[in-house]
């Protein structure tokens, strides 16, 4: 995985709200196991709706700096339609569900510029994972974010 600057990432997802971050190769699948506790315990997430999307992105002036990546983003013109990702293996009162990626389904093509070995800048996605809480007893509903940010790179086979 690729470290990211700290000024990069505060442009996706401000100073104190977690993200998740990575560089991924052209068709890759993985996926990230997610568990949400506090104090030790796991949050229960019955009742919650879950859901997580992505949307297209540009990437300047991307630079290997002695603090990680660090680069400029930007909306993608023509803006593209958000993509949903899949969640998967929800386990509501252990707190815990997967998200899965699979590239092939965000619309890149082998042909993408920005795929190409010799590109400065590579293909950007940013979104957001969102929890939706329902409202208990006098708690009113309420939601938590997770940000997202993947630049996803040409492995030089493929493009």
């Amino acid at each position: 995985m690729a470290l990211f600057s700290k000024n990069t990432l505060t442009q996706v997802s401000g100073f104190d709200n977690q993200i998740i971050a990575g560089e991924l190769v052209y068709n890759q699948r993985t996926f990230w196991n997610l568990s949400f506790a506090s104090g030790g315990s796991p949050v229960d997430l019955t009742g919650t709706t879950i859901n997580a999307q992505i949307i297209r992105r540009e990437v300047s002036n991307l630079q290997d700096t002695r603090y990680g990546l660090s680069f400029d983003i930007a909306d993608y013109v023509p803006e593209p339609d958000p993509v949903t990702l899949t969640i998967v293996n929800e386990n509501p009162t252990n707190g815990t569900f997967t998200l899965v990626i699979d590239e092939s389904a965000w619309a890149i093509m082998a042909f993408d510029p920005e795929l190409n070995i010799a590109a400065n800048n590579p293909v950007a996605f940013s979104g957001r994972i969102k929890i939706s809480f329902p409202a208990s007893g006098s708690t009113p509903a309420q939601d938590s974010i997770i940000f997202l940010l993947f630049l996803v790179r040409s492995d030089g086979v493929v493009n």
